[in-house]
């Protein structure tokens, strides 16, 4: 399905009941909606589940610039409100989870939880160059230049070891169009929400691979120190894309925790 959402044309998917209390699931920089499948399976006989592809991302449009959180945290609200979803629960991984917590200070009414995957609520300045030389280098080689150092920061070891992942892995990240990638670096780049998470009020869960170096464990477990009551979960022997690394660990962590917040 494709939608005229917060100023740009969008493409998502709803799966599950009409009448079914609704999640949405924002996917990982350089990936798109297909992220999301084991986990959309998972859920959609019990929720309504909606899922996107991102500003810039898969068949998404993709405005050149740099992009900024305010704007990507009024998109997936844009996008509840086209579809009819008053309230939801929100599910982010990396990228995702820096929206999650823009919502959960930002819209906490329509959210009855927030899950922050793979995440961090700040972007140290020594590293605030690491995103702009991507870009640098994607704009150079093209975006096939991305995929074999993603794959060392988004799969443990053993999930690099099997072909079918790193290629799932590298379509999602050769398909993706530049000028997405860029305005999301842009906005990661200048990330720093760490002492405003205390604000976030929203039942908040918190999940992070034990093996992921892109956003670690000290990340999440800052995250779980400054958003009160929130739950920590660190699953071993995966890494940054837990959620399609080992679903049903992601799984086992997520679902009790949703369904003890419908509403």
């Amino acid at each position: 399905m494709r939608a005229k959402i917060n100023g740009i044309e969008m493409a998502y998917d709803v799966r599950g009941a009409e009448m079914a209390p609704a999640v949405v699931l924002h996917h990982p920089l350089a990936t798109n909606m297909s992220f999301w499948d084991e986990t959309t399976a998972a859920l959609e006989k019990t929720y309504r589940v909606i899922r996107f592809d991102a500003r810039g991302h898969g068949a998404t449009e993709a405005p050149a610039g740099r992009y900024d959180f305010k704007t990507l945290a009024q998109d997936v609200v844009a996008l509840m409100d086209h579809v009819g979803a008053k309230r939801a629960q929100f599910v982010g991984l990396s990228m995702g989870g820096m929206v999650a917590q823009f919502l959960g200070l930002d819209h906490a009414p329509r959210f009855a939880s927030i899950c922050i995957a793979s995440s961090t609520s700040r972007t140290p300045e020594n590293m605030r160059n690491l995103w702009s030389d991507r870009v640098i280098v994607a704009r150079e080689k093209g975006m096939g230049s991305q995929v074999e150092p993603a794959m060392q920061r988004w799969l443990s070891a053993a999930s690099r070891a099997r072909p079918d992942l790193v290629a799932r892995c590298a379509k999602m990240v050769e398909s993706t169009p530049l000028e997405g990638y860029a305005g999301w670096c842009g906005a990661i780049e200048h990330l720093d929400m760490t002492d405003k998470l205390s604000g976030i009020k929203v039942p908040t869960k918190i999940i992070v691979g034990a093996e992921d170096p892109a956003t670690p464990v000290a990340a999440s477990e800052t995250i779980h120190r400054h958003i009160p009551g929130s739950e920590l979960s660190i699953l071993p022997g995966v890494s940054h894309m837990l959620a399609i690394e080992n679903p049903a660990s992601f799984h086992a962590a997520l679902l009790p925790f949703l369904g003890r917040h419908v509403g």
